[in-house]
């Protein structure tokens, strides 16, 4: 285990022992709870569940991508530093990122993502069925939104939670290319 400070040293315990920083209050859980969390919206809800998981996904990386736009001014630059920060966070670390100007087409890849990590931890690391990153296609889809000023949809095409790889996801452009999560 490395002795680097979690999120590049930006967070601090005051008094009343709460984690703070980017002026904002921070807990910390493991993938697993959150993970739980979703499978147990998932059961309750149905299929409309995964759809509800994405959008908080997207809104949390639009918010954040929107904040960020502030400092960075939008484009790609901007959106592999929000992944970058991520990183520094606990999010996993980025081995690809692809951006095709053209399309605004981005194609990401972590070699495990925590969601992915999480499903695997709360099932005694058996492989399911389908890609589990669902919260994650859409706070990659929303960073993208804020910092292309472009509404986009994600998705993940593999997912190391069912056996591939890596974790891939991919971010287009709203009208580009359309997939309902089912």
């Amino acid at each position: 285990m490395s002795d680097k400070p979690v999120g590049a040293g930006m967070f601090q315990v005051n008094e009343n022992e709460e984690i703070w920083g980017l002026n904002r209050r921070f807990i910390l859980f493991s993938n697993a709870l959150l993970v739980n969390m979703f499978e147990q919206f998932q059961d309750l809800l149905g299929p409309v569940a995964k759809r509800r998981i994405y959008e908080v996904g997207y809104a949390s990386g639009k918010m954040g991508g929107e904040r960020m736009r502030e400092i960075f001014k939008g484009g790609i630059d901007q959106f592999n530093q929000h992944l970058k920060l991520a990183g520094a966070l606990g999010w996993g670390k980025l081995e690809n990122l692809e951006y095709d100007e053209s399309s605004g087409r981005i194609v990401l890849e972590y070699p495990n993502s925590w969601e992915a990590e999480g499903f695997m931890e709360a099932h005694d690391n058996k492989k399911g069925d389908s890609t589990q990153c669902i919260f994650l296609s859409g706070l990659i889809a929303g960073a993208a939104e804020g910092a292309f000023e472009v509404t986009y949809e994600g998705e993940e095409e593999t997912c190391v939670g069912k056996g591939d790889k890596f974790c891939r996801f991919i971010a287009t452009p709203m009208g580009e290319k359309r997939k309902v999560m089912k």
